[in-house]
């Protein structure tokens, strides 16, 4: 393995830094996006892991608010014009490397959810530290139909300029064996075919994409971000990186959520209430302009889908509190679809139960959404849902 030192520098130099890739508007393009993860809890990596709390928010996020979590390999179908469509805002998510954390905290969430999911190992790692993954661990995920993919076997750097040091021929003989032997070894623990590779720093070029096709590959992923199109090549798929220094609101929009305006929230933005509430409720004051099928709400401390009320008539939209909220701050989530556009729109705004009232705000009251609050007005239902965006 290498030095932690140096493996921090690789990261800096392929991963583009949050702030340059905010300056970019997400795709609207329809096809699925694939997300990227690494380490979920551990200290041992200083930016590509993230808290087992942010994971199990986002893997909320996707089940409660109409995404449609699936396999890589419908993903790559539809991208090479073996499916002809995907479920709407489909997401695929993956896991590098080889780190224990995806057996103790990505599975369990997983599972829980039946979300599928894709892990790349690179072999060399396995078993040679304890936050590693052990050949057993990765026979049992893929026993339970977890898709375990390719990551080279040793996560160099592959491509011919980075390897300047070796000549011709000892070089092809070099990603020849980084290859070859990862799909061999990865096929022999788990008894299942490896088709798919995940580029090691996301480091390649046209000579590499030939050579991994020769190795047996069907496709390859990258770690340049955008959707995968009809048209994407399949050996240079993209993805979303996720690391520890993306937080909620840039995570959503990432996936395609634009702000929207929202009035009356209640309770309202920032405060710290003085009871437990028993209805969390908005306006969306724009409400002739949005799809009222399309009309969701959640309160994201909630385990599991709340019924929530959307009432077309006047765009006022509630969730029923039926049960003692957890936890000190509430996030309370709107989204629809402009009917017009198809675009998906999104807002958030936060409150604090009483116990918290000496505690720091932990985020801003309100996300995504340039609308100011408003007096808080109550409103019928017309419409009801489970928590998840009706297609």
């Amino acid at each position: 393995m290498r030095p932690r030192a140096l493996w921090v520098a690789i990261l800096a130099t392929i991963v583009a830094p949050l702030g340059a890739r905010a300056t970019s508007s997400p795709s609207r393009d329809s096809g699925p996006i694939v997300l990227c993860y690494h380490i979920v809890e551990s200290p041992q990596d200083p930016r590509m892991e993230i808290s087992r709390e942010t994971f199990e928010q986002q893997m909320r996020y996707l089940a409660v608010t109409g995404y449609n979590v699936i396999p890589l390999r419908e993903a790559y179908d539809y991208a090479v014009g073996k499916r002809k469509s995907l479920p709407k805002n489909a997401v695929v998510v993956t896991i590098d490397d080889g780190w224990r954390s995806t057996y103790t905290e990505v599975f369990p969430e997983m599972k829980r959810r039946h979300f599928p999911f894709t892990v790349f190992i690179y072999p060399r790692i396995i078993g040679q530290t304890p936050i590693a993954l052990t050949w057993k661990q990765i026979k049992e995920m893929s026993d339970e139909g977890v898709d375990v993919e390719s990551h080279s076997y040793s996560h160099p750097f592959l491509t011919r300029r980075r390897n300047t040091a070796l000549d011709d021929q000892h070089y092809a003989a070099w990603l020849e064996h980084e290859l070859a032997e990862s799909k061999r070894i990865l096929e022999e623990q788990t008894g299942k075919t490896v088709s798919f590779l995940a580029y090691p720093y996301g480091d390649y070029d046209h000579y590499l994409v030939k050579n991994v096709a020769e190795a047996g590959y069907e496709a390859a992923l990258t770690c340049e971000f955008g959707r995968v199109h009809r048209d994407s090549d399949p050996l240079r798929m993209k993805r979303f990186v996720i690391d520890k220094r993306m937080d909620f609101a840039a995570f959503r929009h990432y996936l395609g959520a634009s702000p929207m305006k929202l009035e009356e929230m209640t309770p309202p933005p920032g405060e710290v209430v003085d009871f437990e509430p028993s209805v969390i409720m908005a306006r969306i004051p724009n409400y002739k302009s949005v799809d009222p099928h399309s009309v969701g709400m959640a309160l994201m401390s909630m385990t599991g889908t709340v019924p929530y009320t959307y009432d077309p008539r006047d765009g006022s939209v509630s969730v029923t509190i039926r049960k003692e909220l957890q936890g000190t701050l509430q996030r309370a989530l709107v989204w629809a679809t402009e009917s017009k556009t198809g675009r998906r729109i999104e807002a958030m705004w936060s409150f604090r139960l009483p116990q918290s009232e000496a505690e720091p705000q932990e985020c801003p009251a309100i996300d995504a959404s340039p609308a100011s609050p408003a007096v808080a007005r109550g409103g019928g239902g017309a419409l009801r849902g489970t928590g998840v965006q009706r297609r």
